[in-house]
């Protein structure tokens, strides 16, 4: 009796070691990542006008940008687009000037769930793989990823209006 109560305690400690190993290995894969979003938030709080955030997504097409949104001092909300460069060794930083941070009022452009009430109705049966705010040709955009049932999609609508600007890319199958 004494030696089973040993070994359930040996399992329970070789669990908690196993799930805090976990833990720390997932901190570790993700810690540039987390970075880069904090850099965005704050590079955003100093030029983009953000007093508070609700969401982030992280975009790469042409060039890597953040891009959060939140609110402003008005209690207006708001998206900023924060461009990023590549720093050898190190994980991409905010532009180090202003230039190409831009702020643009939410109610000037058409927020994530319009769009996607607009995609369903212009595509209707495709499955929404990811809608991501963007920059696409120097234009902010909502960068879409689909499946049609046969293929992978990537199009792009303009983030002013929600209307299409007219590119898009297929990814082959495997």
């Amino acid at each position: 009796m004494k030696n089973k109560k040993k070994w359930i305690v040996v399992a329970l400690l070789a669990v908690i070691l196993i799930l805090v190993s976990i833990f720390w290995y997932y901190s570790y894969v993700t810690q540039d990542q987390v970075t880069e979003r904090n850099a965005a938030i704050v590079k955003a709080k100093q030029s983009g006008g953000l007093v508070s955030t609700t969401q982030t997504w992280k975009s790469v097409w042409d060039q890597v940008y953040w891009v959060v949104q939140g609110k402003n001092a008005q209690n207006e909300n708001i998206m900023v687009w924060v461009p990023f460069q590549k720093v050898e060794g190190q994980p991409n930083v905010p532009v180090a000037d202003n230039s190409g941070v831009h702020t643009e009022l939410l109610k000037n452009g058409v927020d994530e769930q319009q769009m996607t009430a607009m995609i369903q109705q212009q595509l209707p049966g495709i499955d929404i793989v990811r809608l991501d705010p963007s920059v696409f040709n120097g234009q902010y955009v909502w960068q879409l990823f689909y499946d049609d049932g046969s293929h992978h999609y990537y199009t792009f609508y303009r983030f002013s209006d929600g209307g299409s600007m007219g590119v898009k890319y297929t990814l082959p199958n495997n």
